[in-house]
């Protein structure tokens, strides 16, 4: 009998914790489940601003692919995606080189009984004057690392020549909020190493096109994130809209101009461009794959879309680690039911257990239920509880506390 071929697109949250569920409940003789991605490592994705600033490697904190799919029993297949046909179940990867651009593995076609589409998202640069040409997108772990790599010369540059180095952070969200602290704290980390303090040779100013810092959270907890930002010596600037980035300064709407040797996009979200070209396919606002209750693709009830690439008819769901950890569970824990028997599956139904930031080291926020809040410690330990129960799901817990323990002895030998 011919395997039926579930062919997972995308390693992030979704995809990853969806594949690990799914292969310890297929039979082997009868799927075949394969998960492409162009990275090497699966990495968590609200920890993009940790590698941005370098307090995260990707071979300390990622979880390699190959390895963790030959534990799993599934195919890596790597690769970056340049053609989706849905029509005629076919899947097309780009050539791979190596980084002396010798080719590794030539353009491959891969069919599929069933497609699971879980790419994630890309930062919305609203059409802005200059984005493309001058901005870091903080979406994924090349552009984090590209991001940091240049962060880290410029900041060396800047110490040795006593000068300023100005970094501008588009958008007060999550990402943006962690990502300037998380500078923050490891410029004071590397500054114990050398006669000075780099922080004095940074300019740091996060921009919001609204009033508030963390939209999405309560007022007073963005009052109060704004208090901390301020008082480690981040600059907040609110109702402040981009009209154009350029190499060395941004342009606001509101005529002010601010100099800007870096400048990292966090704000806004939409579905990879390669996802818009699609044929047959319904798109939301932000060019995400409209699903129905099943998340099943309309139109296409063998192809799947989950996770920050994906929207729910009628049923908009914020674009977050919780909705793609909860999508994943359902999807992997009916898939077998939904391929043959949808009908007797219940709709996806999504649970808001609340949200959590954390300003690098220096604070945490949280809100749980019917608005409560809690600061300090407490958030602290809910930030990285979400984190760690993340690895156990996938390495399993014996090897999720190998690596929580690696983590602190690498900590402690610093």
């Amino acid at each position: 009998m011919q395997k039926k071929r579930i062919v997972v697109l995308g390693g992030g949250i979704a995809g990853m914790e969806f594949v690990t569920r799914l292969s310890s409940l297929l039979k082997s003789e009868q799927y075949e489940l394969m998960l492409i991605d162009k990275s090497e490592y699966h990495i968590w994705k609200p920890m993009l601003h940790t590698f941005a600033a370098g307090s995260a490697k990707p071979n300390e904190q990622g979880i390699n692919f190959l390895t963790q799919a030959k534990r799993d029993g599934y195919i890596f297949n790597p690769g970056n995606v340049s053609k989706i046909d849905l029509k005629q179940r076919k899947i097309t990867l780009d050539a791979l080189y190596d980084k002396t651009n010798k080719e590794i593995l030539p353009e491959r076609n891969i069919e599929f009984d069933y497609l699971v589409i879980s790419m994630g998202s890309k930062t919305n640069d609203f059409n802005t004057k200059g984005v493309k040409e001058y901005a870091y997108p903080i979406d994924d772990l090349d552009h984090a690392l590209d991001f940091y790599n240049d962060l880290r010369n410029f900041i060396i540059q800047a110490a040795i020549l006593k000068e300023k180095h100005h970094v501008v952070i588009v958008g007060a969200g999550a990402t943006g909020v962690e990502l300037s602290g998380e500078i923050i704290y490891q410029l004071k980390q590397s500054s114990q190493y050398v006669g000075y303090d780099f922080t004095d040779y940074l300019h740091l100013t996060v921009v919001q096109s609204g009033d508030q810092i963390l939209p999405t959270f309560e007022k007073e907890i963005g009052n109060a994130v704004k208090v901390t930002m301020n008082k480690i010596g981040i600059n907040t600037l609110l109702s402040a809209r981009v009209k154009e980035v350029t190499k060395d300064h941004v342009y606001l709407e509101n005529g002010a101009v601010i100099p800007a040797d870096q400048v990292a996009w966090t704000t806004g979200i939409k579905g990879d461009n390669l996802l818009q070209e699609i044929d047959g396919v319904e798109y939301s606002k932000r060019s995400q794959i409209v699903v129905n209750p099943r998340l099943q693709v309309i139109g296409f009830p063998y192809v799947f879309a989950m996770g920050d690439c994906s929207s729910v008819q009628d049923n908009s769901l914020p674009p977050t680690s919780q909705v793609a950890t909860q999508q994943a569970y359902y999807l992997s824990r009916n898939f077998l039911k939904l391929i043959q028997d949808p009908a007797s599956v219940n709709p996806f139904d999504y649970k808001d257990y609340g949200s959590l930031v954390s300003v690098g080291r220096y604070q945490s926020f949280g809100v749980f239920g019917h608005h409560i809040a809690i600061r300090g410690w407490v958030a602290k330990i809910a930030h990285l509880y979400l984190y760690r129960s993340h690895q156990i799901r996938i390495l399993g817990l014996r090897r999720a506390i190998s690596a929580i323990l690696a983590d602190k002895f690498r900590k402690l030998s610093i």
